[in-house]
């Protein structure tokens, strides 16, 4: 029997060098250090036995009669479905990256739409650009209170006045 307070990695190497012990892969030196812990350590040699009727029940058990055909098939098949599977992941994952580089350039459109309108708003509602525009007209308003012909300052808005640049016609 297994000694059940044995570290588990401990068991385990236990386990492989038995095992390979009974499938004569040691070499002679680690063969003859196996054969001598045996002679002395009987939950070494327990071990063994207990290894060694499980491979005997193992090898008792009936074996599997594997046509090559149907084993190819059934092959196939499992490879078929595998990549199958894979086709469709990789399908889906085509879809999900198509769809958030769609969302992706929406949200950039949308953003830039946004900037665009705030960056319009912000130029249109600034109170000083009326007053800018109109700054040659506010500075002469004085002079042009004096005239009482709205023709004459007709005929200085056609000249360009108003909007600071001079007609080349005068």
């Amino acid at each position: 029997m297994t000694d059940p307070t044995a570290h588990p990695d401990e068991t385990t190497e236990v386990d492989e060098l038995l095992a390979a012990y009974l499938d004569n892969e040691l070499s002679e030196t680690e063969r003859s250090l196996v054969e001598t812990r045996l002679a002395e350590d009987d939950s070494f040699r327990n071990r063994l036995d207990e290894l060694d009727r499980a491979w005997d029940m193992l090898e008792a058990l009936p074996k599997a009669d594997l046509d090559d055909e149907k084993f190819v098939r059934t092959t196939v098949e499992m490879i078929t479905v595998a990549a199958s599977q894979e086709i469709q992941q990789y399908k889906q994952q085509q879809k999900r990256s198509a769809f958030a580089r769609q969302a992706g350039i929406a949200l950039a459109i949308v953003a830039l739409i946004g900037i665009g309108y705030m960056l319009t708003q912000y130029r249109l509602s600034r109170p000083d650009r009326i007053l800018v525009e109109y700054l040659p007209v506010i500075e002469r308003v004085d002079e042009f209170e004096r005239v009482d012909n709205i023709e004459f300052l007709e005929a200085l808005r056609k000249e360009g006045l108003f909007t600071g640049e001079a007609s080349d016609e005068s």
